[in-house]
Order: structure tokens, then C-alpha cells, then sequence
């Protein structure tokens, strides 16, 4: 009998000490992986927060260039307003046009 428990024995000894190598690797690494985590999550607060900047200035920036075609479009219009009437005309039909034209070509 003591033939057949033997490699039982065996076997649950290896189990035991590879469940100690793990358990031993497990919390070695442990302190090495806290520390990774912590920097990748600053890294991320940093590259968020860079976003964040960077979003804010390109919608001032887009804002600011609305301003200046407003203004643009608003003296133009104060120095020809009837050229400046002709041209939305003009603008108009060609957009009614091209809507006319699109819708046709569905159709067919």
C-alpha cells in the first residue's frame, strides 16, 4: 500500500511547493505591478487632462475665426448690399439647382 500512496504523496508534495512558488512569485511581483499601475494611471490623468487644453483651444480657436468671418461677411454686406443680395440669390439657385438635380437622379 505504501507503493500505490507514494506517487499520491508525490504528487500532492509538488502541488504544495509549485502553489508556494506561486504564491511567493505572486506577492513578489505584487509591489513591481502597484508601482506600473500607478504610473500608468497618472500618465493617463496627465494625457487626459492634455486633451482637455487642447480641445479648449481649438474651440477658442474655431470660435475666434467664426468672429472674424462674421465680421468679414458683415462689412462686406454694409459695403455692397446689392451685391451682396445678388450673390445669395445667386447662392440660392445654384443650391436649388443642385437639390433639384439630386432628387431627379433618385427618382430614375
Amino acid at each position: 500500500m505504501s507503493d500505490t500512496s507514494s506517487p499520491t504523496e508525490t504528487i500532492a508534495a509538488l502541488g504544495e511547493e509549485l502553489s508556494k512558488s506561486m504564491h511567493q512569485a505572486v506577492a513578489q511581483t505584487k509591489p513591481a505591478l502597484s508601482h506600473m499601475a500607478e504610473r500608468v494611471n497618472e500618465r493617463l490623468h496627465h494625457l487626459a487632462h492634455h486633451s482637455q487644453e487642447a480641445a479648449l483651444e481649438a474651440k477658442h480657436k474655431i470660435e475666434n475665426q467664426a468672429r472674424k468671418a462674421t465680421t468679414t461677411a458683415e462689412h462686406c454686406i454694409q459695403q455692397a448690399p446689392f451685391k451682396s443680395m445678388a450673390v445669395a440669390a445667386g447662392v440660392g439657385l445654384l443650391t436649388g439647382v443642385i437639390a433639384t438635380w439630386l432628387m431627379r437622379e433618385r427618382r430614375h
